[in-house]
């Protein structure tokens, strides 16, 4: 056998190697993250009310068309304060005014354009990470018992890390308004997983907020 071939059936095997072991993070992070899906709730009617509401942000697309994500997000977010199963929503995402980027303002007006009140919807620019806005919720604003709103498999992620840190939270599964691009739909169908993974390392290393008491 030549050295030329020895190497790369060596290559080849620490390649299968490693494949299998993201491959097996992946399914692992899939069933731990999973299951709380018993918690996660999909009708308006069927979910516990909660005095408070966490609305998860997400970016808007860099050639400035709206987010159905978010969009379907701000729906059930109004949808359940309509419905008075909740008397307060917290908006959480990121803030970086020296960047001219602050998905807060938008986040609100989308709510107040909606029906909701202005002066029930509460504000969090430093939400950088889902893991963050989770225990900013408890540490910050002295939340511990909240609905997570959001689409279900990042609720089901939300719900796993709070519940690491001892919070109480229930998921409202949002919809997706309007139907995402295909595009989308597969970006979407590979980042979770992998935030998935990254929230298993996150509860392993213990991980904490970015800025855990400032508001």
């Amino acid at each position: 056998m030549s050295r030329i071939s020895r190497t790369r059936r060596i290559l080849l095997f620490w390649a299968a190697a490693a494949l299998t072991a993201a491959l097996e993070a992946v399914l692992a992070a899939a069933f731990l993250v999973g299951k709380a899906s018993p918690r996660v709730y999909s009708s308006v009617n069927d979910i516990p009310a909660r005095k408070v509401g966490m609305v998860l942000g997400t970016p808007k697309y860099s050639d400035g068309r709206p987010n159905p994500v978010l969009a379907g997000r701000i729906q059930a977010a109004a949808d359940l304060y309509h419905a008075g199963k909740v008397q307060t929503l917290v908006v959480t995402g990121t803030s970086l005014p020296e960047e001219f980027y602050d998905e807060i303002p938008a986040m609100t007006r989308d709510l107040v354009a909606l029906g909701v009140p202005e002066d029930v919807i509460i504000g969090d620019g430093k939400g950088f990470r889902t893991l963050d806005s989770i225990l900013r919720m408890r540490d910050v604003f002295g939340y511990d018992d909240f609905i997570t709103i959001s689409q279900r498999d990042h609720c089901e992620r939300a719900l796993y890390l709070a519940e690491h840190h001892n919070i109480s939270t229930i998921g409202f599964a949002a919809g997706i308004q309007p139907e995402q691009h295909p595009d989308e739909i597969l970006f979407g169908a590979f980042r979770e997983p992998l935030a998935r993974v990254k929230a298993i390392i996150d509860v392993a290393v213990n991980r904490s907020a970015k800025y855990p008491t400032e508001r």
